[in-house]
């Protein structure tokens, strides 16, 4: 049994990595066992105007780690990562259609190479003009092949292709400026020669945000859309004939309508059309090209893989367990949201999981270790994240002896050629992290032998132990039901899991390395270190976008209201109403925040208790807030209805309360309620109306009957009685 671990600081920062707190940049000239050795550039107090010189210091490793927890930590260059063109936007910062954009370039570029390979164009702008019609042609058919493969992968049901008129793929053609000009595809292959896929961006961000309906009329086609997207094989024409159809619908009630309201414009099929690639669920990209230089850098010779530190390459792959498991909904899964848990199937069948995991090629180590469900997104992703997550309160959780401590950046990963880990999302991961990507091909498990030999352990070693086992084929099986004999939960499946990895994987002898796992990790870590990313990094490679308004109170988010300076000038000084925010679970302390696609902006919580947590400890958080507690409940209703009891017997006794009245007394009180209101009947009652002089001929006559009906209201107001004086009183 090992000793209680002792809580590490992360090292975030390596010599010549270049950074800025606030607004100080520095640059690291060696890393020392206390600390940083920092080269800090002069700088200018904004509050005083002080201007300070460049200087030398020690920073420990305490305070950049503090720092990072605060937000206040940027990295601007690291020597092991692609430098970033400071007059270019970061990938993050990119636009989808921007994105969409260069990945049409890219077509044209790579037909543009094949042509250029197989000797039918040469490397000179003249033939580039030449032979313009075949270069449309190619990156033409290309382009098209690249659509069809993302829609049928994402969509996963067949469709026969539209085919297009002849002024339709004209109408394409002419679309995108320059598209004819052989000139234009020399400077596209030029740029992406020296810039690579970056060199393929262009500057649609500088051009402006003309729209030719307001935003009402696009909420509405897309609501209609929505209705039409799970037609089978439906085509363009019959959605734009549905769309206007809708609009002509609607412009007739609006029509209608006692205050007729403002009519929709009719919109045409470019528009719809452009809406429907807006909106269609064609998330997941698929890149085809070759990977024969892959092969050649992967094929083993002699010695086979040599590492020589710890995260130098690590390999992922999926397996899935020879063993059924019972999906049942038990009491580790009570924090999950309900999509979650729909996500994990939990219906209490029996059923074979899926793992994804990523080893250590250099100690053996289990970086990541997780189940995937079917139809997640990207498992890339998740996998990736948990490399570079410390997963000790994961092994605390399943009751483990030992730790769990092996995370950090991985320098190269091999991955296979399968669906999940060909996707447009997982390349952009791996190049934000600066992650070199081998690919193996599919059928040559010996590319990367050490995630599928663990595979192999972990069926013998652990699934050998418990009912439920699929076996590999009928002859094996038998009259064997593995789905009756399932006895295992996906709880206790899943701390099985956890403890066998940390307490029996990662401590028993391996024959390759002459030691355990975990001893090699440590021995490897003393050497060189392992390199952790900071927050904001975190966050611009597994965060989560979302879009919330900004308050009084900052922006809310899960619960939690971040609130900065920045944020306050924004609400007091602008008329910025609704931000992009970047949430990552593993430090929910800090979110980044952009307005206007400007850049990110790093906004800390309001609250310090939340600085440095994670979203489990959130979500820990709320459920202890939602118990109840039933004799608190049952305490307070008894207190209401004493203290409402004793209260009415008070008034009783002073009075206080007032009887209900008699029906007559109602009716008296409706009539002085209405008594003086002026309406049409009353006034037709009262008859026509006469002139203020009409009368002064009869003025005696009138001044007499006056006078005698105030001499008879003397005599008859002695005998009124006391209901009568009262009544003129309330009056």
């Amino acid at each position: 049994m090992s000793a209680a671990l002792r809580k590490k600081v992360k090292v975030l920062l390596e010599k010549d990595c270049e950074f800025a707190i606030g607004i100080r940049k520095g640059r690291v000239l060696e890393k020392r066992s206390e600390g940083y050795l920092i080269f800090w550039e002069p700088w200018i107090d904004p509050d005083t105007g002080e201007c300070h010189e460049s200087n030398t210091s020690v920073a420990p490793f305490e305070l950049i780690a503090n720092e990072n927890k605060y937000g206040t930590l940027k990295i601007l260059r690291r020597p092991l990562s692609k430098s970033v063109c400071q007059s270019r936007p970061r990938r993050s910062e990119r636009l989808p259609t921007e994105i969409a954009r260069q990945r049409f370039r890219k077509q044209f570029v790579l037909a543009i190479q094949d042509m250029l390979d197989s000797g039918d164009l040469k490397l000179v702008r003249d033939d580039f003009c030449r032979n313009i019609n075949r270069i449309v042609a190619k990156g033409m058919t290309r382009y098209s092949e690249y659509l069809a493969a993302q829609s049928r992968r994402q969509n996963k049901r067949g469709g026969a292709r539209t085919q297009k008129a002849s002024t339709e793929t004209d109408r394409v053609v002419e679309f995108h400026q320059g598209f004819k000009s052989g000139q234009t595809m020399w400077n596209w292959y030029w740029q992406w020669q020296a810039d690579g896929d970056d060199g393929l961006f262009d500057k649609y961000r500088n051009c402006g945000n003309y729209k030719r309906h307001d935003d009402a009329t696009d909420a509405f086609i897309v609501s209609v859309l929505n209705i039409l997207w799970d037609q089978e094989r439906a085509t363009i024409k019959s959605m734009v004939e549905s769309v206007q159809a809708a609009i002509d619908a609607e412009n007739e009630q609006r029509e209608r309508l006692p205050v007729p309201a403002a009519k929709m414009n009719k919109v045409g099929y470019d528009y719809i059309l452009s809406l429907i690639k807006e909106h269609a669920p064609l998330d997941h990209k698929i890149r085809k090209s070759g990977w024969n230089k892959a092969y050649k850098d992967l094929h083993t010779l002699g010695m086979g893989i040599e590492t020589s530190r710890a995260l130098q390459r690590v390999e992922i792959d999926e397996y899935t367990v020879d063993l059924f498991v019972l999906m049942q909904s038990t009491g580790l899964f009570d924090h999950l949201p309900t999509s979650i848990m729909q996500v994990l199937q939990l219906d209490g069948k029996a059923r074979r999981v899926t793992l994804s995991a990523a080893l250590d090629v250099h100690t053996r180590c289990f970086l990541a270790l997780q189940i995937v469900p079917e139809g997640i997104e990207n498992p890339l992703r998740h996998t990736l994240e948990m490399i570079y997550t410390d997963k000790n309160p994961i092994a605390d959780a399943a009751g483990a002896k030992f730790g769990w401590p092996m995370c950090g950046a991985p320098e190269t990963i091999v991955l296979d050629r399968g669906a999940a880990y060909i996707t447009d999302d997982a390349y952009d991961v791996l190049a934000s992290l600066g992650i070199t990507n081998l690919g193996a091909p599919a059928g040559k498990p010996w590319l990367k032998p050490y995630i599928e030999r663990v595979f192999r352990t972990i069926h013998n070693d652990l699934l050998l132990r418990f009912s439920g086992r699929a076996f590999s084929n009928v002859v094996e099986r038998g009259d064997n039901d593995p789905a009756n004999r399932a006895t295992l939960t996906l709880e206790a499946f899943l701390v099985w899991l956890v403890r066998w990895t940390v307490d029996a994987y990662h401590t028993r002898t391996h024959s390759a390395l002459g030691m355990s796992p975990n001893q090699a990790w440590e021995r490897a870590t003393r050497e060189c270190e392992p390199r952790s990313l900071t927050s904001e990094e975190m966050r611009e490679a597994f965060g989560v976008r979302a879009r919330r308004k900004l308050t009084r109170q900052g922006l809310r988010v899960a619960n939690i209201d971040y609130q900065a300076d920045a944020l306050m000038e924004k609400f007091l000084d602008s008329n910025a109403e609704y931000f992009d925010i970047l949430r990552w679970d593993g430090d929910v302390g800090t979110i980044s925040v952009r307005c206007d696609d400007g850049p990110w902006t790093t906004v800390p919580a309001c609250e310090d208790r939340w600085i440095g947590k994670t979203d489990t400890d959130l979500r820990v958080w709320l459920q202890e807030l939602a118990v109840t507690d039933d004799e608190e409940r049952i305490g307070r209703r008894d207190f209401l209805n004493a203290a409402n009891k004793e209260s009415a017997r008070l008034k009783q006794l002073m009075g206080l309360i007032s009887l209900p009245k008699t029906p007559a007394e109602l009716t008296k009180d409706v009539q002085r309620f209405m008594r003086h209101a002026d309406t049409a009947e009353r006034r037709h009652a009262a008859g026509s109306y006469s002139e203020l002089l009409a009368d002064i001929d009869t003025e005696v006559d009138v001044e007499a009957e006056q006078h005698i009906r105030e001499n008879a209201s003397e005599h008859v107001g002695l005998d009124r009685g006391s209901d009568d004086q009262e009544e003129d009183s309330m009056e």
